[in-house]
């Protein structure tokens, strides 16, 4: 959920818990819309009733023209300052209401991006086929508060075509249509962040259902003619999910939750609604993956608002809450899988060059998704092996009661888990939260028929899984490592001792047990980039290049890659199997054959630098798989066929391990 963020970033404000976003610093707004897709524009008119402060501004996007201003009800022209896209006003100290009328001119709406493309996104965009004018665009007039961004309530009229409706956050109050006009009125009577308004030729439907608390709640979706059809099963999944979350939770915070579809390849979460690509819809596992996390951000994130000053803990929660607890569902190979997919993408980024969860705020690149979804989820998979799963359950709920519609950081989640376990967890939340790095864990083999867990400095306190298993029998021993060397007493009976085969700590996986995947590629810094079959390739290799990684690469000759670098190989078959031949790579796999129209594998050069290899038949059926491809990074192995992954896979992991001779009675 970027868009948050965004407003803080463009406007250069600082989040401090427990000031900012208060209630004590929200707004009040009214506004009636006017948007015309066909056009590209929107007017409007709004009165704000402002909150007290020392300083408060009123901001509008540049490129919107202010066509009045009134404070308490006195016309006025006041002198602004601009800054980026951002125009400001200084106000009164006394004044209470501003009323405003503006119109702004709409960009078209892009349809030639990819997901990664849309993230961040800040342009207010409109066409028939769909609009999305996000908040932090500034494309209504909002308010900051003694340097902070005032938290909002609003009542929002639109009035749209006929054939077009909109929607913003909130509880659809009334709708009316006419033959020249269709106008919606949508209320949010609990402080949020901002208004993201979306429009589109929807067709809708609804469902009604009871809410844990008693309350009337409505289900749905606003979908585009072309995927009608698939409401009833969406509606049947958010029922589920209300269901799910409410008794995990508490009370859903709002009282309507809308699934609206995009014509471009978006994925949002805001309050009371999820904005998703129709081509996502279209995926038959989305509503049982993609939209519980989307329905999860009601609670955290948009009901729970994080203090991004120290750290946007909701992404990981509602990993863990959404995605892991579906895997954790379905089977424990699943969930097992899904720890593994995290402690990949982290060992893959170098040393030194990820981030601490302290600076985590939203997902702009590899980088940030590995630490700020997967390592925070498997923050919380270890807190809740520690203290218990009941322990964890009272705590998400106490911390729901004690922190609804408020701004939380890290501190306030430690409370709430420290208050349900019992457990001091100071020490816990300081190394995974406030440190960049990740342990290394070594198993070697000790005198006397024992071993010894080694951790590199500076060390971490872990609580270490090591499995026995000796012919049908396994036995699980929980060693404790607080120091860098840890010897580990020899068991009683003969067998192998394996490392965290399971994956349940947080750790850099050794090059064994680390299965390459096409993402390792993007985490590993900057690639090299090699170019075979000719110059009709090398359109398509850039293209695939630039859908692959977050940044540039650096194009090297064949002949010349570095062994100390990440290396991207695009090419012909016949080129790439002579070239993997010639400098004694491994050859193509099986797996891959020369099935399909392209064929893309990971592997490794050098000494453990990430080595992706993609082999396509023609420079078309290259570019084709380029939209394609950055989605299926999780793989070790894809074969395209028809522009759709027909076979893919995973390379098996080998955890670290040694072979144990029992002690024998009686001795020491």
């Amino acid at each position: 959920m970027p868009l948050r963020f965004l407003i803080r970033v463009l406007l250069g404000f600082a989040v401090a818990a427990g000031t900012a976003f208060g209630a004590d610093a929200t707004v009040d707004i009214d506004m009636t819309l006017r948007l015309d897709p066909a056009k590209r524009t929107i007017e409007g008119e709004a009165r704000l009733r402002l909150p007290d402060g020392k300083a408060r501004r009123l901001l509008l996007a540049k490129s919107a023209r202010l066509i009045s201003l009134a404070i308490d009800g006195q016309s006025t022209r006041r002198r602004h300052r601009v800054r980026g896209a951002l125009r400001s006003w200084s106000l009164p100290s006394e004044a209470s209401t501003l009323d405003l009328i503006w119109s702004m001119a709409l960009t078209p709406t892009p349809t030639h991006l990819d997901h990664r493309e849309t993230l961040g996104r800040d342009e207010a965009t409109a066409a028939e086929l769909g609009s999305f004018l996000p908040a932090a665009a500034h494309w209504y007039p909002g308010l900051q508060v003694d340097g902070e961004p005032a938290l909002q309530r609003w009542r929002v009229t639109i009035e749209t075509p006929p054939g077009q409706r909109a929607i913003v956050p909130g509880r659809l109050v009334e709708v009316r249509n006419s033959e020249t006009t269709w106008t919606a009125t949508y209320r949010m009577d609990v402080p949020a962040e901002g208004i993201d308004l979306m429009a589109g030729p929807y067709r809708l439907s609804e469902r009604r259902m009871t809410s844990i608390d008693g309350r009337a709640l409505s289900l749905r979706t606003l979908f585009h003619p072309e995927i009608e059809a698939l409401a009833g099963d969406y509606l049947d999944a958010l029922a589920g999910y209300f269901e799910l979350y409410e008794k995990w939770i508490g009370p859903y915070p709002f009282d309507d939750f809308t699934i609206v579809s995009s014509p471009t390849p978006t994925g949002l979460g805001m309050p009371s609604l999820t904005y998703l690509g129709i081509e996502v819809l279209k995926l038959p596992f989305i509503r049982h993956t993609s939209l519980g996390h989307e329905v999860l951000h009601n609670w955290w994130g948009n009901g729970v608002y994080p203090d991004y000053t120290g750290g946007n803990w909701s992404e990981g929660l509602t990993t863990f809450m959404a995605d892991y607890h579906y895997a954790e569902g379905a089977s424990a190979d699943k969930a097992r899988a899904m720890r593994l997919g995290w402690l990949r993408d982290l060992s893959a980024i170098p040393p030194g060059k990820g981030l601490a969860l302290a600076r985590f705020t939203s997902r702009r690149h590899g980088v940030d998704a590995a630490v700020g979804y997967g390592k925070a989820a498997m923050l919380f998979y270890m807190l809740r092996e520690r203290i218990g799963r009941a322990a964890f359950d009272d705590a998400v709920r106490r911390f729901w009661r004690s922190h609804r519609f408020k701004v939380a950081g890290w501190s306030a989640l430690r409370e709430a888990f420290e208050a349900a376990s019992g457990d001091q967890l100071g020490e816990f939340f300081a190394q995974w939260v406030e440190r960049e790095g990740l342990p290394r864990l070594t198993l070697v083999a000790a005198e006397g028929g024992g071993a010894e867990l080694l951790q590199d400095e500076p060390v971490y306190r872990l609580r270490v899984p090591l499995h026995v298993r000796g012919g049908t029998t396994r036995q699980v021993l929980l060693e404790p490592l607080e120091a860098p060397r840890h010897h580990v007493e020899r068991p009683a009976d003969s067998g192998e001792l394996l490392l965290d085969p399971d994956f349940q700590v947080m750790r850099r996986l050794a090059p064994g047990e680390v299965p390459p995947t096409v993402r390792d590629i993007n985490l590993a810094g900057p690639t090299q980039l090699v170019v075979l079959g000719g110059d009709a390739m090398d359109g398509a290799a850039g293209e695939l290049a630039r859908r692959l990684l977050d940044s540039e690469p650096t194009t090297v000759d064949g002949d010349s890659p570095s062994p100390d670098r990440p290396l991207l190989v695009v090419g012909t078959p016949d080129t790439v199997d002579a070239w993997l031949s010639r400098y004694g790579l491994e050859p193509r796999p099986a797996q891959v054959g020369r099935r399909g129209e392209l064929q893309a594998w990971a592997g490794r050069h050098g000494a453990t630098q990430p080595l992706v290899v993609i082999s396509a038949t023609s420079p078309n059926a290259a570019q084709a798989a380029a939209r394609s491809l950055p989605h299926l990074g999780r793989f070790g192995w894809i074969v395209i066929e028809q522009e759709r992954s027909s076979e893919r896979g995973h390379w098996p992991s080998t955890p670290q391990s040694i072979g144990l001779r029992g002690s024998e009675k009686g001795a020491d």
